[in-house]
């Protein structure tokens, strides 16, 4: 009789194959631009919108000419310490199987709650109507929710109308476009830009599809998902970080003097290093401490370069 399968092999963890769940979809990267900064706290100065009035340039025959006036004030930042820690005992890294890499997991996992927590963060500052200088609520009017589909929901000409004003604001042209996923998915399927792009390209709209539409550099499409809830018997509850909005705005290639940005995201040793990892040894435990802690503030700076648009889908 030939033996049988438990008689001759034990089970192990397989070397190939695991499975964890990553962050995806984050936008934070892309939508602030990094100020590395030296100091947890500090200030910059930020030049009136009265550069941009136009005064009398007539002068009578010998009088003076007239004062051209323009004013300056500062605005301050101070970041914020984020931080997470777990321990990994003697007997956790003895026992643990090939693939698993214990420290280097544990690090790994906490670096992606921060980041999930840096993204839910700009996602509060965006999604916050009284930081921007324009807003826009969908639900006002029926003749403005995509989720209606019909040729007066236009996209196109809602973008285009709120691009005006961002521009009537703060002479800056918009130059990315931040959709949630119900949005992105509101417009793709929307019969105005399906019809514009019918008879041209058989492919399904893309991102950088409605980049050209909406006459903007970049559009991102927001998609990050957290754990909100684990209830006792171990079901799961998940929710977009990013709700029904849609954000308008202009920033410049890399921040710089003199220049209007509608946000910053102020990063200490933000090139150098910008998450720092320490260890440490819990003789009573047994184990090693790891923490990984970064700081930094999402900053709305030139508030007149974006708009908030919300209650669309």
């Amino acid at each position: 009789m030939p033996p049988l399968p438990d008689q001759v092999h034990s089970d192990r963890a397989l070397e190939q194959v695991s499975l964890q769940y990553k962050p995806q979809g984050l936008i934070a990267d892309m939508v602030a631009p990094k100020v590395a900064v030296k100091r947890e706290s500090d200030f910059y100065y930020v030049y009136s919108r009265d550069t941009m009035s136009i005064p009398e340039t007539l002068r009578a025959m010998r009088s003076e000419s007239n004062q051209a006036k323009w004013s300056m004030s500062t605005s301050s930042y101070v970041l914020e310490e984020h931080a997470l820690h777990d321990y990994v005992s003697d007997r956790e890294r003895d026992n643990a199987d090939s693939p698993i890499s214990i420290d280097v997991d544990t690090t790994e996992i906490i670096t992606q709650k921060l980041l999930l927590r840096r993204e839910k963060d700009l996602a509060t500052v965006v999604q916050t109507t009284g930081n921007w200088g324009t807003g826009v609520d969908a639900s006002a009017t029926s003749t403005i929710a995509w989720s209606t589909n019909t040729v007066t929901t236009n996209p196109v000409t809602l973008i285009d109308s709120v691009t005006s004003l961002i521009v009537l604001n703060s002479g800056m042209k918009p130059n990315q476009l931040i959709l949630s996923d119900a949005q992105f998915r509101a417009a793709k399927e929307h019969t105005s830009i399906v019809d514009r792009i019918k008879y041209t390209s058989p492919d399904s709209v893309t991102p950088d599809m409605l980049a050209k539409l909406f006459n903007v550099e970049k559009v991102l499409v927001a998609s990050g998902t957290e754990q909100t809830e684990k209830d006792d018997v171990g079901t799961t509850t998940m929710a977009f970080i990013w709700t029904d909005c849609a954000f308008l705005y202009y920033v410049p290639p890399t921040p710089g003097l003199k220049q209007a940005s509608a946000l910053y995201t102020i990063w200490k040793d933000a090139y150098t290093t910008p998450f720092k990892v320490e260890r440490w040894r819990e003789t009573k435990r047994r184990s090693d401490g790891i923490e990984v802690s970064a700081m930094f503030q999402h900053k709305p700076v030139a508030t007149a370069c974006a708009a908030y648009l919300f209650n669309i889908v």
